[in-house]
């Protein structure tokens, strides 16, 4: 463990990756439904769009964190930041959607080395009764990444397509270079400023799935905690990619909003959410993690529900509003409660695991989504506006969503995190 200055330098460096990579992320996710309909594709074709990332984030997240166990969290985090900024140019290579598949996987795979192994390395450097606190500073830079990117992207793409004379596809061009600088500045970051909390063992071997899922030395009770946070990880996937990129196309098909603008108002919305990070997992450390992960997950879904059963722009951008502030409650408190239950001799592994789980999620729930809309999108059912068929894919997000919510509430007890066994 690094000394307290240390570990908080450790902290604040890590957070400022986070929000240089979550900037990139920001920049282009807003932009890439409307890049995918350009070249040809649709709602299914936005969810497999999506689901090549989380498939291939799934399949490496373990993978990446038992190697960083066994040689390092900084060497794993600096290539795949570095591999973030090739893909980034690359994104403008592709002239079908098809094409676009390709290096979304190949992202996904970025993604797994810098993600979960970023937030053991956190842990790493951070003692229990300040977990809440260190991972509300890692949630709330990288909203505040995902807020500024949409509005940096969206000035972009209306700076070339609109005060440049590009063509809608050269414009999206410029978000994708400006992405790859700010992914070599963090690679930068990474190199010089990031240290290792723990000395990196060669020695340990690398553990099968079943060594992953049922740890050595866990006892039942606490075993029993972590198949359950298993669970709410697929479940919590599933929902969230069900609808996430369905949101821009919810508001250009009820109020024929532009990918520019959509940016825009979604970092304001993320903005919002990026607020209260930080305040509220220092309240996570003070009344209970599992507190504030139930009351913010709660929240985030029943908006979830509401966000497509209104007309008015102004009420959607409410709701867009509470459930990314709730979220944000949400997010910080249930990262520290699985901090706690993990064991620190394989943290890497686990969470990178838990990590597998929320992607395989997302693997089934994007592509589910974007059929749904796809099936449904309009269709009046003999009902009044605005309840129409838009509003499926919605539902059943929220609805997923509160059940694996209730099911951490309601058997999941929080208990004082494991000792050392390293």
């Amino acid at each position: 463990m690094l000394d307290a200055d240390a570990a908080r330098r450790n902290v604040n460096y890590l957070a400022g990756l986070d929000f240089i990579i979550s900037l990139g992320f920001g920049l282009i996710l807003p932009l890439f439904p409307t890049y995918v309909e350009l070249l040809g594709g649709g709602g299914l074709e936005v969810g497999i769009l999506f689901s090549s990332f989380v498939l291939t984030r799934a399949l490496f997240a373990t993978t990446f964190g038992n190697l960083s166990d066994r040689l390092g969290r900084k060497p794993m985090i600096l290539f795949g930041t570095i591999l973030y900024a090739v893909l980034a140019i690359l994104f403008v290579v592709p002239n079908s959607w098809v094409g676009l598949i390709f290096v979304r996987g190949f992202q996904g795979v970025a993604s797994a080395m810098v993600w979960p192994v970023t937030e053991a390395l956190v842990i790493d450097s951070t003692p229990a009764n300040k977990r809440g606190a260190s991972m509300g500073k890692i949630v709330m830079a990288s909203n505040l990444g995902f807020v500024v990117g949409p509005f940096v992207g969206g000035s972009l793409f209306i700076l070339a397509s609109e005060y440049m004379g590009y063509t809608d596809q050269e414009a999206f061009r410029l978000p994708f270079y400006f992405t790859a600088a700010l992914s070599v500045i963090a690679a930068v970051l990474v190199w010089r400023k990031v240290t290792d909390a723990k000395v990196a063992d060669r020695t340990k071997k690398k553990l099968r799935l079943r060594e992953l899922i049922r740890p050595e030395g866990l006892e039942p009770k606490r075993l029993r905690h972590l198949k359950i946070l298993y669970a709410n990880a697929m479940m919590e996937g599933f929902s969230f990619a069900s609808i996430g990129p369905l949101v821009v196309l919810f508001l250009a098909f009820r109020f024929s909003m532009g990918a520019g603008v959509i940016s825009i108002l979604m970092g304001v919305a993320m903005g919002l959410g990026a607020l209260v990070a930080l305040p509220s997992g220092r309240l996570a450390d003070r009344v209970g993690k599992k507190r504030m992960f139930v009351l913010g997950g709660y929240v985030a879904f029943i908006a979830t529900m509401l966000l497509p059963l209104s007309p008015i722009l102004a009420v959607v951008v409410v709701m867009l509003a509470c459930r990314s502030m709730a979220f944000q409650v949400s997010s910080p408190a249930l990262r520290a409660l699985q901090a706690d239950i993990v064991p620190e001799n394989v943290r890497g592994r686990l969470i990178g695991l838990l990590e597998s789980m929320t992607n395989m999620g997302s693997v089934i729930g994007a592509p589910l989504g974007g059929f749904l809309w796809d099936a449904f999108q309009g269709r009046d059912f003999g009902l009044p506006a605005p309840f129409d068929g838009t509003m499926i894919p919605f539902l059943l997000s929220g609805l997923v969503g509160i059940f694996t919510i209730s099911m951490v509430h309601f058997l999941v007890h929080e208990e004082p995190p494991p000792s050392s066994n390293d």
